[in-house]
């Protein structure tokens, strides 16, 4: 159960101003975070399973290891973010930005990506399988994925 809820998460953002969030290791699962500004947020080992983040703006953002497991992240901004070793199995990204982001490590099973923009974005051993969704023209031969068989 989320440690915050909303309206809290908001106050925080309303608080740090121009600061970096802090927002490391804490619990936001289930979540409606749709529409916020978590740009430049440490989200690192933050629990946001199943959580909206639709259209959610997290451009720079920290989100190591972070656990995004059946969330949604439909339209979100997510450019320039770190999602290394994250965990965003079932996740929905449809129609996210992925521009100059880091995926490495992180699991994709059964992640939907369709239309996501991708330009720049690493996925050296992330973790995907069948039923991960990919963008239109994505080349995963051309990234160093690690192929899950069911």
């Amino acid at each position: 159960m989320a440690e915050l809820t909303r309206q809290e998460v908001i106050k925080i953002i309303a608080v740090a101003g121009y600061q970096k969030v802090n927002l490391h290791g804490v619990d936001l699962s289930g979540l409606d975070l749709s529409y916020l500004n978590l740009s430049n947020a440490d989200l690192c080992y933050a629990n946001l399973e199943g959580a909206n983040l639709f259209h959610t703006m997290l451009y720079d953002s920290a989100l190591f290891s972070a656990n995004l497991a059946g969330a949604t992240l439909s339209e979100a901004n997510l450019g320039n973010v770190d999602l290394i070793g994250a965990d965003l199995t079932d996740a929905n990204m449809n129609r996210a930005s992925l521009l100059k982001a880091s995926l490495c490590g992180s699991s994709l099973l059964g992640t939907n990506m369709e239309e996501v923009l991708y330009d720049n974005a690493t996925f050296d051993g992330a973790s995907v399988n069948s039923t991960t969704i990919w963008p239109d023209g994505f080349d995963t031969s051309k990234h160093n994925l690690y192929i899950v068989s069911e």
